[in-house]
């Protein structure tokens, strides 16, 4: 299963934190529904793992609708390169 490799992050006042991937994006992430929650493992350069939430989304700007994960939490600002996203586990479906 290829990792959810972060390519931009950008904080969205309110509702947390906004991940684009980087490309090629992870298979899960355009085979769940909108919305889905999501476990994941956040792992950052020289730092331990850190266990969060978050739910798929759609974005679109000037191009085609990209999916990216809304974090539940700020993990302490952008993230940096070389961070990437495990996949734990998908919420079932209600």
């Amino acid at each position: 299963m290829l990792p959810f490799l972060v390519r931009q992050s950008l904080r969205v006042p309110g509702l947390g934190l906004l991940v684009l991937p980087a490309p090629p994006a992870p298979g899960w992430l355009a085979e769940a529904g909108l919305h889905t929650a999501v476990a994941l493992q956040l792992h950052r350069p020289g730092q331990l793992p850190l266990a969060l939430s978050a739910t798929l989304e759609e974005v679109s700007h000037t191009g085609p609708p990209t999916r990216a994960l809304l974090l539940d939490a700020d993990p302490g600002g952008p993230l940096p390169p070389g961070t990437w996203l495990e996949l734990v586990a998908l919420a079932p479906d209600a």
